[in-house]
């Protein structure tokens, strides 16, 4: 692990920043449509052509039967969940300016401080995660892997991902802290295992466990489709 003081430097205006406003670049939105479509459709292309062949929409079972309808139930119950999350990130948008910042999105409460209420902003250049989806989204490598400001308490208040963000949200947020007074670590490389021991609250357990949240779903889905398939057929 490197890590190198806190950030010093200058705080002169480079009119190259954005001022305000950051929402999710193009291969977010173009990453996010395919996995809304992955989760919803081809995962779940069993349980569709079991409905549709069969036209169980006509089967009287159907809404009556509890284990009948199951299969169509939690397909239901996906497409609603993947859709919410997919509207949750497409519509999230960053504010930061020299007062305050929030993230605001659609199906989320805004959250956001007052730069007064922050303690330290923790900038990871590299955290070494090994092979994990999120690395399919490659960052520019002026980019952090992430920039977490966490309050005085060290609990975190946001996590500024130059994946879901761009690093010039990630240069705002920094130069913001930094007028603002606030202390800015900078890490070079770090473990998931080192950086929770140094800020146990900076990664939430998403970004702790990716690979084992990948596997549950896929085996969910699994399990989902052989369900379909006992009781429906083909």
């Amino acid at each position: 692990m490197v890590i190198s003081i806190p950030d010093t430097a200058s705080s002169g205006q480079d009119d190259s920043l954005p001022t305000r406003t950051f929402g999710p670049p193009a291969p977010v939105v173009i990453g996010t449509l395919v996995v809304g479509v992955v989760f919803v459709v081809i995962l779940e292309f069993l349980v569709i052509i079991s409905f549709v062949g069969q036209r169980l929409w006509r089967d009287p079972a159907l809404l009556h039967d509890p284990l009948f309808t199951l299969p169509l139930l939690i397909w239901v119950l996906i497409a609603v969940a993947v859709t919410v999350t997919c509207l949750r990130v497409l519509t999230s948008w960053l504010h930061i300016d020299g007062e305050r910042f929030v993230l605001r999105s659609l199906f989320r409460r805004p959250r956001g401080a007052r730069w007064d209420e922050v303690g330290t902003v923790i900038a990871v250049r590299d955290i070494a995660r090994g092979a994990t989806p999120a690395e399919a989204l490659d960052a520019p490598e002026t980019a952090y892997d992430g920039v977490y400001v966490m309050d005085t308490e060290g609990r975190r208040l946001l996590a500024v991902s130059s994946r879901f963000f761009g690093p010039r949200a990630q240069q705002m947020m920094l130069r913001r802290a930094r007028e603002a007074g606030v202390r800015i670590e900078h890490i070079d490389a770090i473990t998931p295992a080192e950086l929770r021991r140094q800020a146990p609250q900076a990664m939430s357990f998403v970004d702790r466990h990716p690979n084992p949240l990948i596997v549950a779903l896929l085996l969910f889905y699994v399990g989902h489709n052989v369900l379909t398939f006992i009781v429906w057929g083909l």
